[in-house]
């Protein structure tokens, strides 16, 4: 008897403890209004093929890219702000030009900037959001485009040291992005967040891709 009523009051104890510490860790009031914040993230995106009408194929190995924002909490729900995004991306080509083809392997840059707003959906320290962004993409592919030229410096170190400089091939385009996923702001003043983010690229052949981010943010009054 005296073990079961031990029982009952250890669970009673846990089930109380764990609410307890439920409402003051995730349910309690987020206080997120007025804040600046900035985040720091973590994009993942996955290998991608493409392929054209004339056999021509380009393969996109899986990357980490970095990213941060800079925002303004509106209220303890809304939040507008500023980002930054980079990444380098191994890949594989095949060309098929009129008369030959060609193989190789390179790698190229990618970079995205723009506005995004942020909805918490509820006001507590943990929440679900959505998220919306508008900016400007751009890739260099570290391709050369047409002529380049050699140029020297003399270094008092390494002595005479040259380079090939010249323009590289590469697009840019206006870039849209809608995502989503789980905030839980750990204290007043640092939060993390993961979520499912799409972009859409006017930039061919990657006209869309999807990336897993996660965000280390800090919140500044």
């Amino acid at each position: 008897m005296v073990r079961r009523s031990l029982i009952v009051t250890s669970v009673l104890a846990f089930v109380l403890v764990s609410s307890a510490l439920g409402q003051s860790i995730f349910f309690a009031p987020a206080d997120r209004a007025g804040c600046l914040d900035l985040s720091i993230q973590a994009r993942y995106v996955g290998e991608r093929d493409f392929g054209e009408s004339g056999g021509s194929t380009l393969s996109t190995e899986d990357d980490l890219g970095l990213g941060f924002t800079v925002g303004y909490n509106l209220n303890d729900r809304i939040n507008v702000g500023y980002f930054f995004a980079w990444r380098t991306v191994d890949y594989s080509a095949h060309v098929v030009a009129p008369e030959h083809t060609v193989d190789f392997t390179d790698w190229m840059d990618t970079a995205s900037t723009g506005v995004n707003a942020t909805l918490n959906i509820l006001k507590t320290r943990f929440t679900p959001y959505v998220q919306g962004a508008v900016g400007w993409a751009m890739v260099d592919t570290n391709i050369p485009a047409g002529h380049t030229d050699m140029d020297c410096f003399v270094d008092p170190w390494w002595g005479y040291i040259c380079f090939e400089s010249g323009a590289n091939i590469g697009e840019d385009g206006a870039l849209y992005a809608l995502g989503g996923g789980l905030s839980w702001q750990a204290t007043d003043t640092f939060y993390i967040r993961a979520g499912y983010e799409k972009n859409w690229i006017d930039i061919d052949p990657t006209d869309d891709f999807d990336l897993v981010r996660v965000d280390a943010g800090f919140l500044y009054r």
